[in-house]
């Protein structure tokens, strides 16, 4: 668990030095700020006062009555306040509502079409559904929303870059656009809002798992935007941010409660008693958890802060990467390189082209790194190669850590 701390040490191998926690660099479970974590271990044993921890404290109201105003079951209370923080993080316009549910992005692949594209629905006639093909995670959205819709690529799959909205080849009569802002697999990431014209089109709705609470968002070019938690956000939750106009709209009759947006649509509870409220035990603790973050990214500076350090820390690793004369690889274009997920292979210095990758270098690498306290930075099972995740909750100090270590791995293999 502790791990030589070898930046002082010209052997790498310091017995001696101080230990410290080790470097996670993986996809997810991310790694989450200390402080928030401090924090957590404190309070957990007695959630806000109650004599019971925070994974053990019921959501429910004992006597059943409406809360008019703000709730009183502990638990209830800290949804409604972690749902205010993240509307004022993120600057949530008051006509979207949030939703905190389960089952991750990929439950969201199936609840987007269940809930979006049915309303009006003719029985034998699939709804039309547009996907921006970024990469895998749009694959694998295509996969979901097939089972239900009508499929359309608006363009070619993405390599090394987006093209712009203007050659997007959107159906007018498609029930909405979907998009990942981050695809962490090929570390493809759009950077800034499209240039949506979200009065005109379609709505659009986004997969931001790896993009919010990294910067700021405009969520008005967007119907809906969802996450996955154990990446910016804490593991174990799945944020929805949807328009009120689709809300409303009439998902298809066999969508389970579970995946249906107005069972969770009084998420700023409460509505009635927390039974009319969710269908199902809502993720209290990763919900705890990502009040105590949103309380910590306030503190720090808010969302353009966490952009700058995201910023500043992709650099670092992209800069040892660009200067290391062929020996680290990454083919995507620099506007659309992912601050969250920075893919790299090493090369073969007898290479014949840019894919003639040295396999057997890249698994020392990946065997050093690891003993060197680098954890999980091997790429994706599909991709191959590594990547450094480098999530809001890394630390500085991981980072500066990678750098000398890559530059120490470059220096001694060629």
């Amino acid at each position: 668990f502790f791990r030589c701390s070898f930046r002082s040490c010209s052997t790498m191998r310091c017995t001696k030095a101080f230990f410290q926690r080790n470097h996670n660099f993986g996809p997810g479970p991310g790694a989450l700020f200390p402080v928030v974590m401090q924090r957590a271990q404190e309070q957990f044993r007695n959630f806000m006062g109650t004599g019971f921890s925070a994974i053990e404290t019921t959501n429910l109201d004992a006597t059943g009555s409406s809360h008019p105003g703000i709730p009183k079951v502990p638990v209830q209370y800290m949804l409604h306040e972690t749902t205010l923080k993240l509307k004022k993080t993120l600057a949530v316009p008051d006509n979207y509502r949030i939703l905190f549910m389960s089952g991750g992005a990929v439950g969201q692949f199936s609840a987007i079409p269940l809930n979006l594209a049915f309303d009006g629905y003719t029985e034998g006639v699939k709804p039309k559904a547009d996907i921006v093909p970024v990469g895998y995670w749009s694959t694998r959205a295509r996969t979901e929303t097939e089972k239900y819709c009508d499929v359309h690529y608006v363009l070619p799959p993405c390599v090394g870059t987006v093209p712009p909205v203007s050659s997007w080849d959107i159906r007018p009569d498609t029930q909405y656009v979907h998009i990942c802002l981050n695809e962490t697999v090929q570390g493809l990431e759009i950077c800034r809002e499209p240039d949506y014209d979200a009065d005109r089109l379609p709505p659009l709705i986004a997969d931001a798992t790896s993009t919010l609470l990294s910067r700021p968002l405009d969520i008005t070019k967007y119907g809906a935007i969802y996450a996955s938690g154990g990446k910016n956000i804490p593991h174990g939750i799945t944020v929805v941010i949807i328009r009120d106009d689709l809300l409303l709209r009439k998902a298809h009759p066999f969508c389970p409660a579970v995946l249906h947006f107005n069972s969770h649509g009084a998420a700023i509870m409460p509505v009635g008693s927390a039974h009319d409220s969710i269908p199902n035990t809502p993720p209290v603790f990763p919900a705890w958890m990502l009040g105590l973050t949103l309380d910590y990214i306030e503190e720090s500076g808010g969302l353009q802060a966490m952009e700058r350090q995201s910023i500043e820390r992709a650099n670092k690793i992209y800069g040892v990467i660009d200067k290391s004369e062929g020996f680290y690889y990454n083919p995507n274009e620099p506007e659309y390189r992912s601050r969250m997920s920075i893919g790299f292979r090493i090369l073969k210095k007898t290479r014949q082209g840019e894919d003639d990758f040295d396999r057997d270098l890249e698994k020392n690498f990946l065997k050093e790194a690891e003993e060197e306290g680098f954890h999980y930075i091997f790429g994706h099972p599909v991709k191959g190669g590594m990547r450094a995740t480098c999530y809001i909750g890394q630390t500085d100090e991981a980072v500066a850590d990678l750098v000398e270590f890559l530059q120490h791995f470059k220096a001694k293999s060629w």
